[in-house]
């Protein structure tokens, strides 16, 4: 079974997490700030290896940390939705100007991925709306999803920034809701955790579907 960590990284305290198998192999999903003196340590301090560094989408709060962790670990990989690869230079996109003051564009190595990929032990799930290329992260054995701005407790991402459908969130939602198990454990970027259960009559009482 995974473990997993949460650390809130960036100015807007986002939920990075750093996830991990027996073997001491490490995931991180997100990294949205520079003070990432803590999760360096308890990486050194556990002896994982973090082999994955993977974004859930390419805003300013959830990327504005990769190029200080690419340098602290050069043999992690990163991934991103193709659909994303434009917030990596494009600050209108990312935004990350707007959240810490500061032009954020990177220009390393990574890997783009699409619906069912697997990266380790995750799966990959399509769930634009958010952002045109935001992906969900699933963990079947470990019920365990990582939802970025898609889903969050009792609520769901913005869909009025650039690339943003509400329309596609919802279709995203209801997929979520449709295809995973009740006790799916829910991991967001801002909130504590939830259930694909609770989320699933949580729509229902909005009339989302």
């Amino acid at each position: 079974m995974l473990r997993i960590k949460t650390f809130a990284l960036g100015p807007m305290a986002t939920n990075c997490y750093l996830v991990w198998n027996e073997e001491k192999i490490g995931y991180l999903f997100d990294c949205g700030g520079t003070n990432v003196e803590r999760l360096e340590t308890y990486i050194k301090t556990n002896s994982i290896q973090l082999k994955y560094i993977i974004l859930t989408h390419g805003h300013g709060d959830h990327i504005s940390g990769l190029k200080l962790l690419v340098n602290k670990y050069p043999e992690a990989e990163v991934y991103i939705g193709k659909e994303e690869q434009e917030f990596f230079t494009n600050p209108e996109y990312n935004l990350a100007h707007y959240i810490d003051g500061r032009v954020f564009v990177y220009e390393g190595n990574y890997k783009t991925i699409k619906e069912g990929d697997i990266i380790g032990e995750f799966k990959v799930i399509d769930s634009p709306g958010h952002t045109v290329g935001s992906k969900c992260f699933y963990a079947k054995e470990s019920k365990m999803l990582i939802s970025g701005d898609t889903m969050f407790k009792n609520s769901f991402g913005r869909y009025d920034m650039p690339t943003s459908s509400g329309e596609s969130l919802f279709k995203s939602l209801k997929k979520l809701c449709d295809t995973l198990p009740d006790d799916t454990v829910v991991y967001s970027g801002h909130t504590e955790d939830t259930t694909i259960g609770e989320e699933r009559k949580f729509l229902k009482t909005i009339g989302l579907f």
